[in-house]
Order: C-alpha cells, then structure tokens, then sequence
C-alpha cells in the first residue's frame, strides 16, 4: 500500500534524471533476485529466500543514499553497486560461486576495495565541489579515498571473523 507508494515514488525520483542504464540493471537484477527468492521458497530453502529479501533491500540501498543526500550517483559506480550486491549474495552465497569459482571471495574483495574507493573519492567530492571553503587537492582526495577503502575493507573483515567466532558460520569461507 503506502509503503510500495513511498518506493515506487523514490525509484521515480532517482531515476527523474536520464539515468537509463542504471534503471535497467536495477530492474533486470531486481527481477532475477525475485526469480531466485520464488525458486528457493518452492525448494523450501527458507534461509536463501530470506537472503534474496536481503538482496531485494540492499538493491535499494543506492536509492536511498541519492535520496537522502540528496545526490547522484555517477551511473558506472551506480551499475558496479548492483552488480555487487548480486555477484556475492544470489551468484556467490545461493549459487555457491564461493565453492565454485576459485578465488571468487577475493575477486569480491578486490572489487569492492575498488568500489569503496570510488564511493570515498565522489563523497569527498562532493563536499569540495559543493563548499566554497574546502578546495582540496587531488592527491588529497585520493588519500581520502584510499583510506575509506582501507577502513571499510578493515571493518568488513572484523564483521566476517566476529560473526564466524561468535556465531559460527563461515563467513570466511575457509572452512
């Protein structure tokens, strides 16, 4: 009802600008993850329907992000954040990618160092475009964004090695 409203309401509002291929791949991907979610509830799997669910809201994650600051997104960094989110939850977890596909986990990591890079360096940007006070330097920015890469990278492998500590799974995929 409201909810679906304040959602389709927001797609519009991202996507107000001509932002075509990234509207494409979110709505293909959105479509293969809901395909997936029906898939795994027939097979019963409950666990990877949830995860498709998880999925289906991260894919709105860069929505929000535009919406709530109120910024866009370049369409390259838009599609690699979708493609993302699919290649390590509905490829790597649910259609065991990570078993699979040698060194599929660090290919991830090393994307998405590349990814939290990109997301550092427009965030930074963004403040100096937009500030008249701040005119930072190039190599400035690209320490920023280095480092935002590094510590994103850093926090992501505490959370892996505290959820397989604390809760026993496998995050790590070394077991």
């Amino acid at each position: 009802g409201k909810r679906k409203m304040k959602v389709q309401k927001l797609i519009k509002m991202a996507y107000k600008e001509n932002k075509r291929s990234s509207l494409a791949i979110y709505l293909i991907l959105r479509f293969l993850v809901i395909l997936c979610m029906v898939l795994q509830l027939i097979r019963g799997d409950l666990n990877n329907a949830l995860l498709c669910l998880l999925s289906l809201i991260l894919l709105l994650a860069p929505l929000f992000i535009q919406n709530k600051f109120e910024i866009t997104l370049p369409d390259g960094l838009e599609i690699s954040i979708y493609l993302f989110i699919f290649s390590a939850e509905i490829l790597g977890e649910i259609n065991n990618f990570y078993g699979i596909i040698p060194y599929w986990d660090t290919i991830l990591h090393t994307l998405n160092g590349f990814l939290c890079a990109a997301i550092g360096l427009s965030l930074v940007d963004i403040l100096n475009t937009n500030s008249e006070k701040f005119n930072l330097t190039p190599g400035f920015l690209a320490l920023v964004a280095f480092s935002f890469s590094m510590t994103v990278g850093v926090m992501w492998e505490f959370t892996e090695f505290g959820i397989d500590r604390f809760l026993a799974k496998d995050m790590q995929k070394d077991c």
